[in-house]
C-alpha cells in the first residue's frame, strides 16, 4: 500500500459536521418538549376525571340515602355516609379511607383529586324563616345539598346540586331554603 492510497483513505472518511449535529439536537429539544406538554395535559384531564368521578360517587350515595335511608332527607354530612350505625351492607355506605371531606374550605388543587365539600341544604325553623339556615345546626329539615369539587382547569372549583338548594317551601309559612356554610 502506497502512501497516496493512505492519503486518500483518510481524505474520503467524513465525520458529521457542526451544523448537522446542532440540527439534530433542536429536533431532539422540540420532541422533548411536545412530550411534555402532552404530558401535563393528560395528567390534569386524568386528574379532573378522577375528582369528577368521586364527586358524582357521592352525589349517587347521597341520593340512595335519601331514597332508602334512616331519615329520608339527605344526609346532614359526609360522616352520615360513613359512620355506624352505616354498615358497608348498606346501599350508600362510603368507606371513610375513599374520601377526603373539607369542612371549611373548598377543594384545590394542593389537596387531590379525592377531596370535596359537602353541605347540606334545607330549611330552619328560626325567628325569620324568610331569612333561611346559614349552619348546619340551623337546618331543621334537610331539602338538598351541594358537593365542591376541584375541576383541575385553572383555578376553578365545579358543583353539583341534589334536590332543593334553593328557593322557597313550605304550605302555610314561607321558608327559605340555604345552604350551610361550616
Amino acid at each position: 500500500m502506497s502512501l497516496k492510497n493512505i492519503k486518500s483513505n483518510t481524505q474520503d472518511q467524513k465525520g458529521f459536521t457542526i451544523v448537522e449535529l446542532l440540527i439534530v439536537v433542536v429536533v431532539i429539544a422540540i420532541l422533548a418538549a411536545i412530550t411534555i406538554v402532552s404530558y401535563n395535559g393528560i395528567t390534569n384531564r386524568a386528574n379532573a376525571s378522577a375528582a369528577a368521578s368521586t364527586a358524582a360517587s357521592l352525589q349517587k350515595k347521597a341520593e340512595l340515602y335519601a331514597a332508602d335511608g334512616p331519615t329520608k332527607l339527605y344526609p346532614a354530612s359526609i360522616a352520615s355516609l360513613t359512620t355506624s350505625p352505616t354498615v358497608a351492607s348498606d346501599t350508600w355506605y362510603v368507606a371513610p379511607s375513599s374520601i377526603n371531606a373539607l369542612l371549611t374550605s373548598n377543594p384545590d388543587a394542593s389537596n387531590g383529586k379525592d377531596t370535596v365539600r359537602y353541605q347540606p341544604c334545607g330549611t330552619g325553623a328560626s325567628a325569620t324563616p324568610a331569612a333561611g339556615p346559614t349552619t348546619v345546626a340551623t337546618i331543621t329539615a334537610i331539602t338538598g345539598a351541594v358537593i365542591t369539587y376541584w375541576g383541575f382547569s385553572g383555578t376553578t372549583t365545579k358543583t353539583i346540586s341534589l334536590g332543593q338548594t334553593s328557593g322557597t317551601t313550605g304550605t302555610t309559612t314561607t321558608y327559605n331554603v340555604g345552604c350551610a356554610v361550616s
